[in-house]
């Protein structure tokens, strides 16, 4: 059968379990030869059941209700669409709390910083207020000490 999704000859089918008889593996891969099909050897790898496609390159296997693709060159299984998809989802969703947090953060910082500005405007009032206060005071005392100087000045006999 040619597979019209990959224009082979000879490709890897995944069927219901309800098609085949009982023990028949679920993935059968047959090739075109001499005008025959003829069945695909399966191979165990990692634990696996596997038919190699030579068309892809690849290993196929069955993974629950998916096919999965093994690439022996590199040892690890070809990511599918659905994984990649979550994947993508999960990265988005990080970037967006990374986001959210360093918006956070930066609201943080300037109301930090706001309150910084806020307590250095009150420390200067107080320090402008202090001065105010020990001028009062000074003009205070140096008004008390002339009061009392014409007081004791007051208090002399004229001659």
């Amino acid at each position: 059968a040619r597979s019209p999704q990959l224009g082979a000859r000879g490709a890897p089918s995944h069927e219901d379990a309800d098609v085949y008889p009982k023990g028949t593996p679920r993935l059968q891969g047959l090739r075109l030869k001499d005008g025959k099909y003829r069945a695909l050897k399966s191979h165990v790898a990692g634990g696996k059941r596997m038919i190699h496609s030579k068309v892809l390159g690849l290993d196929v296997r069955v993974d629950g209700e998916l096919l999965r693709f093994h690439d022996p060159a590199t040892g690890k299984d070809i990511r599918h669409r659905s994984e990649l998809e979550a994947d993508e989802a999960r990265a988005q969703a990080a970037a967006e709390q990374a986001q959210a947090q360093t918006k956070q953060e930066i609201a943080q910082r300037e109301s930090a910083e706001a309150r910084a500005q806020q307590q250095s405007a009150r420390a200067e009032q107080e320090a402008a207020r202090a001065e105010r206060e020990a001028a009062s005071r000074s003009a205070a005392e140096v008004r008390v000490a002339e009061l009392e100087a014409a007081l004791r000045r007051a208090g002399q006999p004229r001659e």
